[in-house]
This record gives structure tokens, sequence and C-alpha cells, in this order.
């Protein structure tokens, strides 16, 4: 634990911010990552869900709307799943890995009912998957903020780790020319 600036002492809470709040932001700048974000998770990853949706719209009359609700209740588990299990086995922070674990249960969880519960209306069983799938959409989102394939130029690390914006240790003194 460090002192914060208040002399108040600052647990995981602190770090756990500020790492989710840089994994938010950071990818944003990088056109490749976006461009793959959407491209292959939100377009090709939800294409149950896109094809639910032309065709509801391309029917002739009001239709119903479980096989589209049924498509997302399938994508949210499977991307939150698949995501947070990347989580639970990388190098990420301690509370990132429990945050992780338990988003995948309660999504999962929600998943469930939405299939299950046939009684729940359509306006509010879709506002719930549409809400848990930008969740999970999200979480793949931080999960792979530092994954150096998906940017535009290199990271700015040192073969052994670290920044390469530091100093360098020692000195050159007692050395002869």
């Amino acid at each position: 634990m460090v002192k914060g600036d208040m002399g108040a002492v600052e647990g995981g809470w602190s770090e756990l911010r500020r790492d989710v709040w840089r994994r938010t932001t950071r990818p944003a700048a990088h056109a490749t990552f976006v461009f793959f974000f959407f491209g292959s998770v939100v377009l090709i990853g939800g294409l149950g869900i896109w094809v639910e949706l032309i065709n509801a719209a391309k029917a002739p009359s009001p239709t119903d709307f479980l096989p589209v609700r049924t498509a997302m209740a399938t994508f949210f588990p499977a991307l939150i799943g698949s995501t947070c299990f990347q989580i639970v086995l990388g190098k990420y922070l301690k509370a990132l890995r429990a945050v992780a674990f338990v988003g995948t249960t309660v999504i999962a969880a929600v998943g469930f009912w939405l299939i299950l519960d046939r009684n729940l209306s359509t306006a509010l069983s879709l506002s719930i998957g549409t809400l848990a799938s930008l969740v999970s959409l999200w979480f793949w989102w931080i999960a792979n903020a530092d994954n150096p394939d998906f940017f535009d130029e290199p990271l700015d690390q040192a073969a052994l780790g670290g920044s390469t914006d530091r100093p360098l240790g020692g000195d050159l003194g007692g050395f002869d020319a």
C-alpha cells in the first residue's frame, strides 16, 4: 500500500481504477485497434445478432424479436466468458482478475435469465441484452488494451521490460578511453 496525496493509505482500488482508466482510453489512439475491434469483434463476432436484426427488419409484418433476443443472449456471455478467461490466466492486476471473475459470473447469469424467462417483455430483454453486450465489449477492450499486435506502432518498451524514457542506472566514471 502506498500513501496518497492526503496521507491516506491507498490500496488496490486506486491501482485498479488507474489501470482500468488507462486500458479504457489508451487503445482509442490506435486506428488498428479500433478497426479490429469494430470489424472483428462487433461486426463479425456479433454476426448472429446482425443477421437476426436484418431478418426482423425485412419481415413483412411486425415480427417477434425472440430470435434477436436469443442471438444477443448467446453473444455476450460467450464474449465476456472468453475475454475474462484471458484476463484470469494472463498477466493482469490481481484486482482486475477478480473483477473479471465477478463480471463473467454476473453477465452469464444475465444471459441465462434472458434465455429462460420467456415472460420478460421484449423491450426490457433487448435493453438488458444491449447493456450486457456493451459491458462484454468493454471487457474485451480493456483485456486487449496492451496487446501490441493491435497498435499502429510498437509500444515504447525496453527489451527487458519497462519504459525507455527512464535514465539508465550507473555511470561511466573510472573508465579510460
